[in-house]
């Protein structure tokens, strides 16, 4: 079927008779073979009162196709004009048919001549006639146009905008040879001007942005573009589908304006808020480490500055910078405050550390874990020069000599308290198997007390369950076979094999998943297995995962992430990535218990570690003089008997340390290393600090019912009318953060009734902990954009908050508020 056979079936559904003038007859032999069913053709030969008789006198539903092969009569001439008026005229050149193939209405025959090429395919045709209602004007029309030349969907001209963008970004010139050929370059740039107040002879996309830059920043030029470039720039930045080349073209503005220049001279407060150019955080981040450098910046204040930044453009960019400049700046501050700091008593130092000073090594990794992150040593270098210095001699060198007065002046190892590794058994596993209730004990090798209180506070965000945090003391030596055996069930004696570093529990060799498996069964009184953590995890929770459990009263599942990464001289650099590994990892081995209905969860480890980063200088090994029976040599410590020794090393007899009674071990003072070949120096454990001996024993607890939530955001509306195009909202965190009130992030922004976006839009992340309400209060100035006092003027708008939807990059509505848009015409001469 041909086009015109196909038009003039459509035109026949609503009409019953069709006029056709074919002026030169080039389309006779068509009219000869047209098969129009239910259709009289009659070929017309100047009787117009002969067809008006013949009109008349059928039935009204008779339908004819008159054909004409002469021109039109003109209407003082034309005897049929009143029944063409009242039924329908059928045009035959090509922009005439374009017009009926889409069903438009002939007035629109200007801009399909006007645009022929636009209409000469098919599917472009095709797309138009999905897009166009019977209500669209010219403007309308080509608007859908260029939604089908930009390839979007989204009727607007910002969208254009970002689309031709994205395509100059890629060096693809495609979009402006299609607005030249199809004649809708003159449109769109007019477009442009009318809405962005472009006024430049060129047609360059390039230039259009620069100067929407260059109006936009904070040291930049007042070039006449509109407010609305405000809202195109947010646009884009929050746009999924083209924020990718937002990096290239700023890049691009920022040579062209010189931006490096500026901002060499440029103050920190000034340029805290822009978000326009990656140079902008780059100089932050100088900025900022420049000042800690000079002492001349606070923690408090850098943590300000992340937290105007955190929600910028480029922060996950810098991300690691900002928090390695930060994590520094804490650990200056809390070295001063503590590095000093010596006790008495054992337990003063143990609670002292526990509660507070735990935060120092904390602080450390962060650093050390943001600084490998960043993959920016040059930048960071000074300062990391600085912290390694501040960490190894202020801090461990010096807070462990004073500890080690407290070592010297020890008689016997506390294994008898009930904090000691040796007890853990009996204080803490015994008493929930006493009441008849499933335990699991997961041990992960080497998670030293600051990193367990992570973990506790991890699970502070994560619902439906509860977590406590104690501390255990470890085994000394504090090495793994040993940390491993005394938390197992010890009925009579915990001995170190001789000439070996074995340890047995009651005649039972504790090494291995097997000793340790028999060791339980032998000694828990209950039914009770070990199993490692990787084939736990590999376990479908639904079906084997639920029938293993229910064989068992006690389980427990080993770990070993950390010790294994740090114990390896390959490997130890990267210890601290293996404790946020291992972190994730407890996380989900936790949840994953949860799955198969375990609730109760103790975790713990067999011994902590020192770590420094730095390559460690000679002065920090040592060469002590001994001389024996050696049965195991370490970095921090040596085990053996009748071992003679100098002062640089603490001896504890096997009696002192509830072991074998004729063992001796030697334990190197404050943090120094033994000289040993092959081994790993950085990341050690064995001796007695703080660092090496407190572990973590975190209590978990799985509930049925929630046991946290988000915290509530709010507005302070003092009126629901917006008068000008700027409207300020103070959003206000209503809690503090604690372990039951988790942080929330927003986006907001003021849309019309139709979901039009009618602003700039705001994200933040409301996580204070501290403070008073007003310090919890967050402000930010929304600019409206031409639409807010033009097409919905005297609207009712919204002011929508949004959160994110976890595991997507999707958001939905959390809150919404009404107003009123009242915006005075002067609005449109503010001063931008």
């Amino acid at each position: 079927m041909g086009k015109i056979e196909e038009g003039l079936n459509r035109l026949f559904d609503d009409h019953r008779v069709i006029f056709w003038y074919d002026e030169k007859a080039e389309l006779k032999d068509d009219f000869e073979n047209l098969q129009l069913n239910g259709v009289e053709k009659i070929r017309v030969e100047h009787n117009p009162f002969e067809i008006k008789y013949l009109l008349n006198k059928t039935q009204p539903e008779s339908k004819f196709l008159l054909y004409f092969d002469y021109p039109k009569p003109s209407p003082e001439e034309n005897w049929l004009l009143d029944m063409e008026l009242a039924y329908h005229v059928f045009q035959t050149d090509q922009a005439a048919l374009f017009i009926q193939e889409m069903e438009l209405g002939f007035h629109f025959r200007d801009l399909v001549v006007q645009h022929l090429d636009f209409f000469k395919s098919k599917e472009r045709r095709s797309n138009l006639k999905e897009l166009a209602t019977k209500d669209d004007g010219h403007q309308e029309v080509r608007y859908k146009m260029l939604s089908i030349l930009f390839g979007v969907d989204n009727l607007s001209l910002s969208t254009f905008i970002l689309a031709h963008i994205s395509a100059y970004a890629e060096d693809n010139d495609r979009l402006d040879r299609d607005l030249e050929r199809f004649q809708l370059e003159e449109f769109y740039w007019k477009e442009i001007a009318r809405i962005y107040g472009f006024q430049s002879k060129s047609k360059s996309i390039f230039e259009f942005i620069l100067e929407v830059f260059q109006q936009n920043y904070v040291f930049g030029k007042n070039l006449g573009i509109t407010k609305e470039s405000k809202l195109l720039l947010s646009q884009w930045r929050d746009s999924i589908l083209f924020r990718t080349c937002y990096d290239v073209i700023s890049a691009k503005v920022a040579e062209a304006m010189d931006i490096s220049k500026i901002l060499e001279t440029s103050p920190l407060d000034k340029i805290i808020e822009d978000e326009l150019f990656r140079l902008t955080d780059q100089k932050i981040i100088h900025e900022c480490q420049t000042l800690l450098m000079e002492r001349g910046i606070s923690s408090e204040r850098i943590f300000q500055i992340i937290k105007k930044r955190e929600n910028k453009f480029w922060y996950a960019d810098f991300e690691p910078l900002y928090q390695a400049i930060w994590r520094g700046a804490e650990l200056i501050e809390l070295v001063q405050k503590y590095g000093r700091k010596s006790y008495v008593a054992f337990e003063e130092g143990v609670k002292d550390y526990t509660e507070n000073l735990f935060e120092v090594d904390k602080t450390y990794r962060k650093f050390i874990w943001h600084y490998r992150e960043s993959k920016q040593n040059r930048i960071l270098a000074d300062l990391y020069g600085r912290i390694e210095k501040v960490y190894s001699n202020d801090w461990l060198l010096e807070y462990n000599n004073n500890w080690q007065r407290v070592i010297d002046a020890l008689d016997n190892w506390p294994t008898q308290k009930k904090f000691s590794q040796q007890q853990f058994f009996t204080t803490h596993v015994k008493p929930v198997l006493d009441k008849k209730q499933r335990l699991f004990v997961i041990i992960s090798d080497a998670l030293r007390y600051e990193c367990g209180q992570e973990l506790f506070e991890r699970f502070q965000f994560e619902n439906r369950y509860t977590a406590s945090l104690d501390h255990l003391v470890s085994s000394i030596p504090s090495y793994t076979q040993l940390g491993m055996a005394a938390l197992l069930p010890i009925k009579r004696s915990l001995l170190i094999n001789p000439n070996s570093d074995t340890v047995w529990v009651d005649d039972m060799v504790s090494s291995g998943l097997n000793g340790r498996m028999k060791i339980l069964e032998t000694n828990s009184g209950v039914r009770a297995t070990a199993v490692q953590a990787e084939s736990f995890m590999a376990m479908n929770s639904a079906t084997e995962g639920r029938t293993f459990v229910k064989n068992y009263d006690l389980i427990y599942i080993y770990h070993n992430v950390i010790d294994k990464r740090g114990d390896d001289k390959t490997s130890e650099e990267t210890v601290f990535e293996g404790v946020e590994e291992e972190l994730n990892y407890l996380i989900d081995l936790v949840k994953k218990i949860g799955n198969m209905n375990g609730n109760n969860i103790l975790i713990t480890s067999d011994h902590g570690f020192v770590y420094q980063h730095h390559t460690l200088d000679e002065s920090e090994f040592s060469s002590p003089d001994f001389e024996g029976e050696i049965w195991k040599e370490n970095r921090r410590f040596v085990i053996g008997r009748t071992i003679t020794h100098d002062r640089t090393v603490k001896k504890f007899t096997g009696e002192q340390l509830s072991l074998n009674s004729d063992l001796e071990v030697l334990i190197p003072k404050s943090i120094n290393r033994l000289r040993i070949k092959g081994a790993g120096a950085k990341f050690v454990h064995g001796g007695t600090t703080l660092q090496e001996i407190v572990t973590p024993l975190v209590k978990v607890t799985r509930k049925r019912e929630d046991t946290n939530r988000q915290v509530e955001i709010d507005i302070i509306q003092s009126t629901d009318r917006i008068t000008t195009n700027i409207l300020t909202v103070s959003f206000l965190q209503q809690e503090l953060i604690s372990e039951q009130i988790l942080p929330r992030t927003i986006r907001s922004a003021l849309y019309a009734a139709d979901g039009e976006l009618l602003s700039d839009q705001f994200k933040f992340t409301f996580d204070f902990s501290e403070g008073t309400e007003r310090q919890r209060e967050v402000k930010h100035a929304f600019h409206l954009g031409a639409k807010a006092s033009g097409k919905y003027k005297n609207q009712r708008i919204k002011l929508i908050l949004e959160e994110p939807i976890e595991g997507t990059t999707k958001w939905k509505t959390y809150k919404e508020y009404n107003f009123s848009l009242n915006i005075s015409f002067t609005s449109d001469f503010d001063e931008f």
